[in-house]
Order: structure tokens, then sequence, then C-alpha cells
């Protein structure tokens, strides 16, 4: 099983994470920051990967926000995965890749808004673990 383990900054976890339309190759990723929100039943994205990953709505959702209103968005399918590491050069010239949190392919609703500092809201219902402590978390699979 891999494992993450990260700090808690500003009382939010931001992951980055990678995007692509569900059935890609790995080398047709794109990389977001994704805002882990405990609170969520649902992995959301924005308008902005949407486009960018060149997505084709699958269908309409509803979620009730806090507002108690329900709101109507578009659904999307994607294959969503978490690198935890890096790309490292083995003194034999080789390439190691750390590991992935591998995600799986999932549907997504478009996000009602534009964030500014985060192009993903990660639910919990996506696919990993958390466990919270301290000021520090652990995101496995």
């Amino acid at each position: 099983m891999a494992t993450f383990v990260g700090q808690i900054k500003d009382n939010q976890i931001i992951l980055v994470t990678w995007i692509a339309v569900s059935g890609a190759k790995e080398a047709d990723r794109r990389s977001y920051n994704a805002l882990l929100d405990t609170g969520s039943q649902v992995t959301m994205i924005s308008k902005k990967v949407v486009d960018e990953v060149g997505l084709s709505a699958i269908g309409h959702s509803s979620i009730v926000p806090v507002t108690g209103t329900p709101v109507k968005m578009q659904k999307y399918r994607v294959r969503l995965d978490i690198p935890i590491g890096s790309r490292t050069r083995m003194p034999d010239g080789g390439i190691q890749v750390q590991p992935t949190l591998r995600g799986s392919d999932l549907e997504v609703a478009m996000l009602p808004y534009e964030p500014k500092n985060y192009d993903v809201i990660l639910g919990l219902l996506s696919g990993f673990h958390l466990t919270l402590y301290g000021g520090n978390f652990i995101l496995s699979n």
C-alpha cells in the first residue's frame, strides 16, 4: 500500500493530482493542485481542467452545498492519480520512479466556481484513506 505523509498548512491540505481522460496513457496526464476536502462527498474539477484535458460531459449531477440550495453541475469521467515522489537519476544512469497513489477512473462534477489556488476538490469517496493527527496527515490507498 502506497502512503504519503505531509503537513497541514493554513488549515488546508493541498496536493498535486494527475488528471487525464479516462483510459488515457500516463504521458497524457496533466497536473493540478487539489484541495483535500474532508467534508466533500464528491470530487469536483474546475472549468480550467475540463478545457485543458479536453473532457466531454457524460451527464449531470446535483450537490447540496452549505447554503441548502441544490446546484446542478455537469459530470465527467476522469483518471485521477496522486504522485507522492519524483523521478530520481540513479548512479548507473537509470531513472527510478517513486511511488504514486493510484487512483481510479471516477465520475467528477464541475465546480460551480473558479478557485484561485486549486483546480480540484478531492472528496473522501475517491478511493483514498486519510488519517489526520496533530498538524499532519497520512494519505494512502
